[in-house]
């Protein structure tokens, strides 16, 4: 049963009884020194063994809240602003630590003389939820890279072959000619150079993968033009195995936005790898892929768009969700098209959308160009 102070009026001891009495919620009155009045029965089954000690200081009210703020300045911003809301860890009973939503108002009784009534609202399951979403989001974003690495390997292998195998063709001659007694200064110096040359290629080749992985802390001005140059020619060798016509338009005077450069070419990536996917799939000739960098008022748009095999109108709604993926029998994980919504969307303040109208399949990413997230 709840109980009360005689220094409370009996009126208001009465009415709150009546409404707070058998809520499931703690909840406990105060007086300006933060001393107890009431406190009903779930308030004495979370967070006390023994019985509510009232005309003493409230043993579970915080003396300093997480953001610095004492307990009796709790109470002076409720009566100020009329409501305070915090959230906190407190024990509980069973040595339980739970985190709370407190709500903090203030009540006047007939002599107007201010008390404070306190709610204790149990929100751990919900921060529970919250740190399950976050690591779900992290391990969809290991996997992403995960299988994005994978694919960015196989072009490093692409691009590495045919640097490869000159080299071992220049190699080859240089034998052949020592072999029979023919290698004048001149002519090993100049297939030297030209081994020299394919190697200083292969090393760009493993920069610019490497510099894609980097992570970056902070947003940077960058033009997106280049940012999505950049992945395009990551992804170029598998666009010319797949024949694919690409048509790159830019605007006069290129946006230039404040973005996470290495997550921006993820998003390109994906989209141009989406892009080239649907082309193998929708067997139209010519392949053409189209991409697009422009302005839109406040906004920098890329546009990604291809003629290949369309999305279907009931799975279009679907496309960014985790795991969700129309490339059946394929290695795709369906975790690009999230991750990149992910990105542009939570990261970015921007807004990634796509239409497919049966000929056409256009992705279209909006960038604030201010940077704001």
């Amino acid at each position: 049963m709840p109980v009360t102070s005689d220094s409370g009026s009996r009126a208001s001891a009465s009415r709150i009884s009546l409404l707070l009495g058998q809520t499931p919620f703690p909840v406990e009155v105060l007086d300006r020194e933060a001393r107890v009045l009431f406190a009903n029965a779930a308030y004495a089954k979370t967070f006390l063994d023994d019985a509510v000690c009232l005309g003493e200081p409230t043993p579970v009210l915080p003396e300093t809240m997480p953001d610095g703020t004492d307990r009796l300045g709790v109470l002076k911003a409720a009566m100020t602003q009329g409501l305070w809301k915090g959230e906190t860890v407190l024990n509980t009973t069973g040595s339980r630590r739970v985190c709370f939503r407190l709500t903090v108002f203030p009540i006047l009784s007939s002599d107007d003389e201010a008390e404070f009534g306190v709610f204790y609202e149990d929100i751990q399951r919900e921060i529970d939820t919250r740190e399950a979403l976050v690591q779900q989001q992290n391990l969809v974003a290991i996997r992403s890279r995960q299988a994005q690495m994978g694919e960015l390997l196989s072009m490093i292998a692409h691009q590495w072959r045919q640097p490869l195998t000159v080299v071992m063709s220049l190699i080859g001659n240089i034998q052949l000619k020592a072999q029979m007694g023919g290698v004048s200064p001149d002519y090993l110096t100049g297939k030297l150079d030209r081994i020299s040359q394919t190697v200083h290629f292969l090393s760009e080749t493993i920069d610019s993968f490497r510099n894609f992985y980097a992570p970056t802390k902070f947003k940077t001005e960058e033009d997106l033009v280049a940012l999505t140059r950049r992945a395009l020619e990551l992804l170029g060798p598998s666009l010319e195995k797949v024949q694919a016509q690409v048509e790159f338009q830019v605007t006069e005077t290129p946006p230039m936005i404040r973005v996470f450069s290495g997550e921006l070419v993820q998003v390109a990536l994906e989209l141009i790898t989406n892009a080239r996917d649907a082309l193998v799939a929708g067997h139209n000739r010519p392949p053409v892929l189209r991409l697009e960098v422009t302005r839109d008022q406040d906004h920098a748009l890329l546009l990604v768009e291809n003629n290949g095999a369309p999305i279907p109108s009931e799975e279009l709604p679907h496309i960014y969700d985790p795991y969700y993926t129309t490339k059946e029998g394929s290695p795709g994980t369906g975790l690009g098209l999230y991750m990149a919504k992910l990105i542009v969307e939570n990261h970015h303040g921007g807004e990634l959308s796509a239409t497919s109208d049966g000929n056409w399949t256009r992705f279209t990413c909006r960038l604030p160009l201010d940077g704001a997230s």
